[in-house]
């Protein structure tokens, strides 16, 4: 459990720090850049440490990671401008859980007790309601930015149900299971080729390429930072976290608790943009805490 909120901590700041990193250099460029940085973090903790990345089931960490590192962030990226940070957040957060549910149990037969349903529950409730928020943008932006949500969530949910499928493999292949770190490091091979390829395709049709949106005046130090950070919290630190979470808890609780990350990032995007949260968001927020009370006694 604890990982899972180490994990849930990391993601709230990387959201935080994704936000100002799309403002400097444009969705594409900003989502492109932090997974390039957490290649290279995570690439090099691996190769420095000695670790074998590559056991049996990688083929499954690799496809964890075009479905939810590739294909889901870049459908979310795309969904924040559209419906907002809040209506995107909630949908993919809240939808990740249940859907990781129905897939693990289909591929695994996984369940969870009455108690850790109710309280998962209890969690996404509270995150629906800090979050529940009125879609932006004209209808046919909001549709669109809907499906896209929903597409985020997909695919954290289907690359969460593949860490189990890889634990399974190795545990039947009686090899040792790799611990979050060399596992991150493999899933980041299988998103890092998607996301690439996306960017330069859609760079064609860009206005000025692949630098099209970047913000000018380009502030370097100011950019780069926002980058750095998100590339180290949110897919280096964070996915390691994350992996590691998911080796010893079913992925839908694992979910449920990651679902707290829109909620810790209030605060920070507090003190970053300096936005109050109202009433209904702490009300939400006390509900989803009270939810990992309860998880926590199940």
């Amino acid at each position: 459990m604890g990982f899972s909120l180490l994990t849930a901590l990391l993601f709230a700041w990387s959201v935080t720090c994704a936000r100002q990193s799309t403002r400097h250099h444009g969705a594409d460029l900003a989502n492109l850049g932090r997974i390039l940085v957490a290649l290279c973090v995570l690439g090099s903790w691996v190769l420095l440490s000695g670790r074998e990345p590559i056991a049996p089931g990688w083929a499954w960490l690799v496809l964890s990671g075009a479905l939810g590192l590739g294909i889901g962030d870049i459908a979310l990226f795309h969904a924040l401008p559209r419906i907002g940070p809040g209506l995107t957040l909630l949908l993919m957060q809240c939808l990740a859980a249940p859907f990781a549910l129905v897939i693990e149990y289909l591929m695994l037969g996984t369940t969870l007790s009455w108690a850790q349903a109710g309280a998962a529950s209890v969690i996404l409730g509270g995150v629906a309601l800090a979050l529940g928020a009125p879609a932006e943008g004209d209808p046919a932006q909001r549709r669109l930015g809907i499906a896209l949500a929903i597409l985020a969530a997909l695919g954290q949910a289907c690359g969460a149900v593949s860490t189990p499928l890889a634990k399974a493999a190795c545990v039947a292949a009686q090899h040792p299971v790799p611990d979050g770190i060399s596992q991150g490091f493999v899933r980041l091979l299988g998103g890092v080729p998607v996301i690439l390829g996306f960017v330069l395709w859609r760079a064609r049709s860009l206005p000025g390429g692949l630098l099209g949106e970047v913000r000018r005046p380009y502030l370097p130090w100011l950019a780069l930072a926002w980058l750095v950070m998100n590339g180290l919290s949110g897919p280096s630190l964070g996915i390691a976290c994350y992996q590691q979470a998911l080796l010893d808890q079913p992925s839908a609780l694992v979910l449920s608790l990651v679902a707290l990350s829109p909620i810790l990032a209030l605060p920070m995007q507090g003190l970053t943009e300096g936005r109050r949260p109202g009433l209904r968001t702490w009300i939400g927020a006390a509900v989803a805490v009270g939810g990992v009370i309860l998880l926590r006694l199940a």
